[in-house]
C-alpha cells in the first residue's frame, strides 16, 4: 500500500509538471489558422530537420544524441517506428539531411506519416488526433512501468502540428524519467521548432 501511494504521486507530479501545449508562446512564428475545414493545407513533404527551434529538451544522462538528432519529426509524432528510419540498407547511418517526411491527411481525425530516404520510400504510420485553436493535437504518448523498485519510469509527451509560411511547425512538450535496476535516465521540457516544406 505504502509503494502504491508513493508510486501514485510520483505520477501524479510528473504529469502536473509537463508543460502545457497552451503554454508554449510561438513569437518568432506566424501560425496559420488550421480547422477543419482546411487541415488538407498541412499535407506535404518537410525536412526531418529543423531550421529554428526555441525552447530546450533537456536530457540526462549525455547519451550522445544531439539536440538535432533528438528533436526530428520523427522523434516528436511517433511513439515507434522501425530501425530502417536510422540505417540503410548497408547498415549506415542515414544522415538527417537525406530524411524527409511526407504528411498526408486521410480525414480530421488521421494522417499518415511516411519517411523517405532522399527520394525513395522507407515506411509509413499513422497518427491520430484532432483539430483546435488552429493546430493538430496528437493524442498524448503517455505510459507507466510500475514494477517497482526493479523497473520503474513514466512518460508524458504531447505534441501539436501548425503551419508557418508554408513550413511545418511543432510544439512538443516531454516529461520522461525511467530506470532499470541501477541505470536510468530521464528527458524533460518543451520546443517549437520550424521544419522546411520540400514541396
Amino acid at each position: 500500500m505504502k509503494d502504491s501511494l508513493y508510486i501514485l504521486t510520483i505520477l501524479m507530479l510528473a504529469l502536473i509538471s509537463c508543460k502545457p501545449l497552451s503554454k508554449i508562446e510561438n513569437k518568432s512564428f506566424q501560425i496559420e489558422n488550421i480547422t477543419k475545414q482546411n487541415f488538407e493545407k498541412i499535407n506535404g513533404t518537410y525536412s526531418n530537420s529543423f531550421d529554428t527551434l526555441t525552447g530546450k529538451v533537456n536530457h540526462f544522462p549525455d547519451d550522445g544524441k544531439s539536440t538535432q538528432e533528438r528533436l526530428t519529426i520523427l522523434d516528436q509524432l511517433l511513439k515507434n517506428y522501425p530501425e530502417t528510419a536510422w540505417r540503410d540498407k548497408n547498415n549506415e547511418r542515414i544522415d538527417l539531411k537525406e530524411k524527409w517526411i511526407r504528411i498526408e491527411f486521410q480525414s480530421q481525425k488521421l494522417s499518415t506519416i511516411s519517411m523517405y530516404h532522399n527520394d525513395k520510400f522507407v515506411f509509413s504510420k499513422k497518427i491520430h488526433g484532432k483539430f483546435k485553436n488552429g493546430y493538430f493535437y496528437l493524442r498524448p504518448k503517455i505510459y507507466i512501468l510500475p514494477l517497482f523498485p526493479l523497473i520503474f519510469g513514466y512518460n508524458f509527451e504531447r505534441a501539436r502540428i501548425g503551419i508557418s509560411d508554408d513550413n511545418l511547425i511543432i510544439d512538443f512538450t516531454v516529461n520522461r524519467w525511467g530506470f532499470a535496476i541501477a541505470a536510468g535516465s530521464s528527458d524533460k521540457g518543451y520546443s517549437s521548432s520550424i521544419y522546411r516544406n520540400k514541396n
